[in-house]
């Protein structure tokens, strides 16, 4: 009964670790548009990639701890995942970098 607890409050500690990271790196990464002054978006991506890549790695050091052994090791892989998927969802979430489909025929 114990061991069923505690494998939903993990999932849920997951679960919820990565929508709200996405949501963080989402939001910011719609504030940085064509029109934002670069000052603005550093200031925009300074402040909400470490927020996002901060509760990203909260899942993924319970994820790697069911997989891998080493606390070093698992800080390093949560630490690394959380900063390289934090970057990546800012970056897909940025406007300009969306593709626009061509008008001409």
């Amino acid at each position: 009964m114990f061991e069923a607890l505690r494998g939903i409050a993990c999932f849920v500690t997951v679960t919820v670790s990565l929508i709200y990271g996405t949501r963080i790196a989402w939001v910011c990464g719609k504030k940085c548009g064509f029109k934002e002054k670069p000052e603005d978006k550093k200031q925009a991506l300074s402040e909400s990639v470490p927020a996002a890549a901060v509760v990203y790695t909260f899942g993924f050091l319970i994820v790697f701890s069911l997989f891998l052994d080493g606390f070093l090791t698992i800080l390093i892989s949560s630490l690394t995942s959380s900063i390289l998927l934090s970057g990546f969802v800012v970056s897909m979430a940025m406007p300009e970098l969306k593709r626009k489909p061509s008008t001409k025929r």
